[in-house]
């Protein structure tokens, strides 16, 4: 019969089992990276998580631009804003209605373009580039400007 000590140690056993079970692995190619980022972006409307995991997959570019977009959003609305809070939940959407099985792939060194084709005959194609061995999505985000009419100084129109 086991005392405190035996259930403190089954205890951590099964908490390590279930933390180490719960982790998502990393994406391993441009395929998967698509199809996880595709996956967060569908719940990202339920699923108030969903959007850091799309954050977490996109390029270091596309961070900074949210990151940007993010500062200047703080500094109008006197609210902080973290980067992927700019990704608007159930908003972001691929113009495709993606099917797994119909991706391919081109791989180019660092670069990788996954083109989607669609359940309606759509096709999308999506560039990632590998960053510190990590396949990410490189989406170009323009820059976020101000509506022309919105802005009260004489001189701005």
């Amino acid at each position: 019969m086991g005392g405190p000590r035996t259930i403190t140690r089954r205890g951590a056993l099964t908490l390590a089992l279930a933390l180490g079970c719960a982790r998502e692995r990393e994406p391993a190619t441009p395929g998967e990276t698509v199809a996880a980022m595709v996956s967060a972006l569908e719940q990202s409307a339920g699923d108030p998580t969903a959007r850091r995991r799309v954050f977490a997959l996109l390029s270091h570019r596309a961070q900074a631009s949210l990151e940007s977009r993010a500062a200047r959003a703080s500094q109008v609305s006197g609210r902080t804003f973290d980067a992927w809070e700019m990704l608007a939940p159930g908003r972001v959407r691929m113009h495709v209605q993606f099917d797994p099985g119909s991706i391919s792939t081109r791989i180019e060194g660092e670069r990788a373009m996954v083109t989607a084709r669609g359940r309606a005959g759509g096709v999308a194609d999506i560039p990632l580039v590998r960053e510190a061995g990590h396949w990410r999505v490189d989406l170009s985000l323009p820059d976020a400007v101000a509506p022309r009419g919105n802005d009260p100084r004489p001189d701005a129109r």
